[in-house]
């Protein structure tokens, strides 16, 4: 076992003395690891030799004198040592002359020694009597009265604690006690004296211990002792080391730890009055003043696992526990290269005060302290306790690497207690961890600031391409609006993008790491978390208002039907042949409400279902557990329970499951929805296009005043109001292609198209259409024939307006048919704006216009019902109370579309409400 020397070792160990780049370890030593001439320091906690003719204490301790050799014993573990030429007393103090022999009694036979005259003799036992001398035996007075005088007396003036001192400066020193502490006010000087004049070890572990108890005061005499007594040169050999230098303390190079790895903590104890108890392994509640099970309380010291455990305990039932105080030095064991077994000392922050201004790094701590409480007497029961009400255990990761953090960190905080009947108190104990979120933060930050300039110049775009679209040619309010609505859904798709892509990565992140742990979650309440928060609450507060936006637009559409139907030539009366007398009859109505009703239907139409995604989400995140992965632990348990213990659940990891499962359900429906629905249930969006050609109506939709889709629905048949036998025959007639195509322009089959109208069209198109508004205003009001005979009248100039702009029979109102380029549709801006004339850009999908449909706007609709789902989710911590109130927000929504709607249709269709199923 190598050397060492034992006090600039243990000033390097506790006083902080070596710079930050040299280990603090220590070997471990245990006191039955010295060897015969050697002792342990409980001070210094390593092996020490022994002086010249000694050898170790049966305790392991101290020292004791070989035999033949008289000890002096002030305490001091390396004792004094004279050479004996006659016998050595038993208690080894004198030097004894044998009035006979060799004073080896015999069988029946006891040694009586005289301390007066220095003799020893044999004494012969009465038979009643087993080795115990008939007359009593005087014993010696106390080592440190013939230290001091030479005699068996001590002047008052140099007794202190029933030790003589040759003096007493620690009088002289300023300071406060504990009000009405006994044990202080007994104790304090006669320890510090004994540790400074005499080296006495257990004097200066009970200073010590003191110090511990009374750091957190202002004035503390115990702390101004102990600084006199650190302050002496050369150093105090078995004076403790009790506090830490500001610097952060160096941790073992390299030193790593596994996932779920249990902490190898360690505790080198000492009782009250300043006795080693030993060391100890950290496990269960040794540390935690909450009773629970072994296995729950082990839990605390999984490597990667938060861990927080409170409760309310009766003080008596701390003090009946905790009668006096066990003081403790927390380390961490490990090996270094070479493979020996070392510990580190982990550094400890006491708050002596609920304010937490009092702050000392003291590196001893006590649970419990009921004996400083005690007035009257030692032996009275004590009147206050002090108690640790809250110890955190931090852990910065990584610990591999040197930051301005120790990678391990104890905070304390203490409380004081009135003892009482029903008094009870709060403690509670927590294990955290922590890394750099400087650097992860600024990521995030600069994250957010390229895609919020991204954002801009989207929004930008897009309110140029509103602008284009309405045939706005200055900036107006308007403008400014629509710019605000746009950047809104932008920077909502930038908060969500950025709090989606860090709750996965601290899923992936953090839960994958098997091996060594480099990574740990943001702290809870840290910047990043608090951050996140924001970032969620933004996201979901732009992604309503941009939702609002979307049904102010969708449900304010301008809507046409243009019905292509003429009047037929029908046979007078009823059952006349063909060839009778003929009358024209006027187009049915029902193919118009027919048309009118499907629209009415596909407005909230979605290609996902509600009611399933909500279903599916609680089955896998309640029933099978996903949820659960968002524990603050390494663990990839789904089901929590039983005996085990739960860390709590990370606000990221739990908002990254959520989004996940709510997003992957989204797009798997979707993925469903075109891949099967679409082509072996029904395409209802491409069923209403063949509905209109079928119907022999055309629908033009006005997004914005100059922009919409047109769906061709003219009849290639003529007619449209023919018996089912004649429309059977049309329908084959097209499916054996024996009749031209339904396309808007020869021998084409598109009839969906991008309309882009110039002004002067739309201005005609609104001058005739002015005498809407009267008609909807009388409609309210109930003016019956006259509102029918207006009705008729605007409906037929429309009907005949667009009809003969739809067949090029406007002068000077032409259109054209172009296909768009690939980047004006991924860009949705048109590069042209049209002038002379009106342009249809072909859609040969067949679906462009469901982006004035909820079919088309589904991203944005799974988004915000992610957001609402993970918003009401995280505040409530419910995954039941959010599916129910995501799904009464649905509703009203869909209640609130359906009214609005309903009006909008009927008033643009001049289509009654009645109608409108």
């Amino acid at each position: 076992m190598a050397k060492v020397r034992p006090i600039a070792l243990m000033l390097a160990i506790f006083t902080g003395c070596v710079s930050q780049g040299l280990d603090m370890s220590i070997p471990l030593y245990l006191p039955s690891q010295c060897n015969k001439e050697q002792f342990f320091n409980s001070a210094s906690l390593i092996c020490e030799a022994c002086g010249d003719n000694q050898h170790r204490h049966p305790s392991g301790l101290a020292c004791t004198c070989d035999d033949g050799f008289t000890m002096i014993d002030l305490g001091n573990p390396v004792v004094q040592c004279s050479p004996c030429n006659g016998t050595v007393s038993n208690d080894k103090r004198r030097c004894l002359r044998c009035e006979e022999g060799d004073c080896q009694c015999g069988a029946g036979q006891t040694r009586v020694e005289s301390l007066t005259n220095l003799t020893a003799s044999c004494f012969t036992c009465s038979p009643d009597t087993l080795g115990i001398p008939a007359s009593p035996i005087c014993g010696l007075c106390p080592e440190s009265f013939y230290t001091v005088t030479g005699s068996c007396h001590c002047p008052d003036a140099q007794l202190t604690g029933e030790i003589c001192f040759t003096s007493t400066t620690a009088a002289s020193v300023s300071g406060s006690l504990p009000q009405d502490s006994v044990w202080f006010k007994t104790c304090l000087d006669s320890s510090f004296l004994g540790c400074m004049n005499y080296n006495n070890l257990t004097a200066c572990q009970l200073l010590a211990n003191m110090v511990t108890l009374d750091a957190g005061r202002a004035d503390s005499k115990a702390v101004n002792l102990y600084q006199l007594a650190a302050s002496l040169q050369p150093p105090l050999p078995f004076l403790p080391g009790l506090y830490q230098r500001t610097e952060t303390p160096a941790f073992p190079r390299g030193l790593t730890f596994s996932s779920n790895e249990k902490l190898p903590l360690m505790l080198a104890s000492y009782n009250a009055n300043g006795g080693f108890l030993g060391w100890e392994d950290v496990t269960g509640g040794i540390i935690q003043l909450c009773p629970d099970t072994q296995p729950r309380l082990n839990a605390a010291y999984l490597f990667g696992a938060t861990y927080q455990h409170s409760c309310s305990i009766s003080v008596k039932e701390l003090v009946t526990k905790y009668p006096e105080p066990v003081f403790h030095q927390l380390f961490l064991r490990h090996h270094d290269n070479d493979g020996t077994e070392m510990v580190w000392p982990i550094p400890i922050q006491s708050h002596m005060s609920e304010s937490r201004t009092s702050v000392h790094s003291v590196q001893r701590f006590f649970l419990v302290d009921g004996l400083t409480g005690r007035a009257d007497s030692l032996m009275s029961p004590p009147r206050s306790v002090h108690y640790l009400s809250s110890l955190m255990f931090s852990v910065h990761i990584p610990t591999s690497s040197q930051g301005a953090k120790p990678p391990l960190l104890v905070s304390l905080q203490y409380r004081t207690a009135r003892v009482a009947d029903d008094a009870r108190v709060q403690v509670s104990f927590a294990v955290t961890y922590s890394m750099d979120e400087i650097s992860m933060h600024l990521a995030t930050t600069i994250s957010v600031a390229v895609l919020s300039v991204v954002a801009l110049l989207v929004t930008l775009l897009e309110t140029s391409s509103w602008s284009r679209r309405s045939g706005q040619q200055t900036l107006n309010f308007t403008t400014l609006m629509k710019f605000l609505a746009y950047l809104s859904g932008n920077l909502a798709n930038t908060f969500f993008l950025v709090t989606f892509g860090t709750g996965v990565y601290w899923l992936v992140a953090y839960k994958a790491q098997r091996s060594i742990v480099t990574t740990t979650l943001p702290s809870s309440g840290g910047i990043i978390e608090t951050y996140f928060k924001s970032y969620v609450s933004l996201a979901f507060i732009l992604k309503a208002l941009q939702l609002l936006h979307l049904l102010v637009v969708q449900l304010s559409i301008d809507i046409f039907l243009i019905d292509w139907e003429r009047p037929q030539n029908k046979p007078r009366g009823f059952g006349l042949s063909p060839s009778g007398p003929v009358a024209s009859a006027a187009p049915s109505a029902w193919r118009r409400l027919l048309v009118a009703n499907e629209w009415n239907e596909l407005l909230a139409m979605r290609r996902i279902s509600p009611v399933f995604q909500l279903l599916a989400a609680l089955l896998l995140l309640q029933v099978v557990g996903l949820v659960n992965l968002a524990c603050s632990d390494l663990k990839l348990n789904l089901q929590l329970g039983g005996d085990g213990y739960s860390s709590p659940t990370s606000l990221i990891l739990r908002y990254g499951i959520i989004t996940s499962v709510w997003l992957g359900l989204g797009l798997l429906q979707v993925l469903m929805y075109h891949l099967f629905y679409e082509r072996c249930v029904e395409d209802k969006v491409r069923q209403f296009v063949d509905l209109c050609s079928i119907s022999n109506v055309s629908v033009l939709v006005l997004m914005h005043r100059c922009y919409g889709y047109y769906i061709h629905g003219r009849s290639v048949h003529g007619y449209a109001d023919v018996s089912i036998e004649a429309l059977r025959n049309n329908l084959r007639n097209e499916e054996e292609d024996r009749c031209a195509r339904r396309g808007l322009e020869p021998h084409a089959d598109t009839q969906v198209f991008e309309v882009a109208l110039t002004d002067r069209f739309r201005q005609l198109l609104d001058t005739v259409s002015l005498p809407l508004a009267e008609l909807n205003r009388r409609r309210r009001h109930g003016d019956g024939a006259e509102r029918q005979t207006q009705t008729a009248t605007v409906t037929h100039n429309l009907n005949t307006l667009l009809s003969l702009f739809l067949q090029h029979s406007l002068k000077d109102m032409d259109y054209i048919v172009k296909d768009k380029l690939s980047l004006e549709r991924i860009m949705k801006y048109e590069f042209q704006q049209p002038a002379e004339s009106s342009v249809f850009y072909r859609d040969p999908d067949g679906v462009i216009f469901g982006e004035v449909l909820y079919y088309g706007k589904e991203l944005l609709l799974l988004i915000f019902d992610t957001l609402l789902f993970s918003v009401i989710d995280l505040a409530s911590q419910d995954l039941v109370l959010a599916a129910v109130l995501t799904y009464t927000v649905q509703q009203g929504l869909d209640i609130m579309r359906f009214h609005v709607s309903r009006r909008n249709l009927s008033s643009k269709t001049l289509v009654d409400q009645c109608f409108l199923i």
